[in-house]
């Protein structure tokens, strides 16, 4: 999905009841003062997201993307998102990926959710806003643990 796509995605959900916002993208200028802040170089994708929308926040289900001044440098993570009012994800950048993106983990549990930041605006957060399927933990896993109990 396209960055352009999130727009029109929002707005057909819209149509049938999604309350959501999304802030105008971020100023390059902020981006580097947030890269100098972090002492961090932002991946293209990154930058790209934050260029189009410096932050989102679905409603119904609890989902929010933070803006360039939210996110949180805490040890090797910058926590960019909040998944079900309490649920903390963010940038894994101890290293580059394969990809030349950061993981994209659960803050709390160290899971790795995704390997790049188009495949969490392109697949994973339609997962939980359109499917109320969270992304964020193993949901096969958590289902086998408890039919074993």
């Amino acid at each position: 999905m396209h960055l352009d796509q999130i727009v029109s995605r929002f707005q057909s959900l819209a149509h049938k009841g999604l309350v959501y916002r999304l802030a105008p993208g971020a100023a390059l200028s902020v981006l580097q003062e947030a890269e100098t802040r972090f002492g961090v170089k932002f991946p293209g994708q990154v930058t790209a997201f934050w260029s189009a929308f410096d932050g989102l926040e679905v409603n119904d289900p609890p989902f929010k993307l933070l803006s360039v001044h939210e996110m949180k440098h805490e040890g090797e993570l910058l926590v960019f998102g909040i998944c079900d009012r309490s649920v903390r994800i963010a940038f894994d950048l101890t290293t580059t990926n394969e990809a030349g993106q950061w993981f994209i983990v659960n803050a709390e549990t160290g899971y790795l959710i995704t390997f790049t930041m188009e495949s969490l605006w392109s697949v994973h957060m339609w997962s939980w806003i359109v499917k109320h399927r969270p992304f964020w933990y193993d949901v096969h896993k958590a289902a086998n643990q408890q039919q074993l109990m």
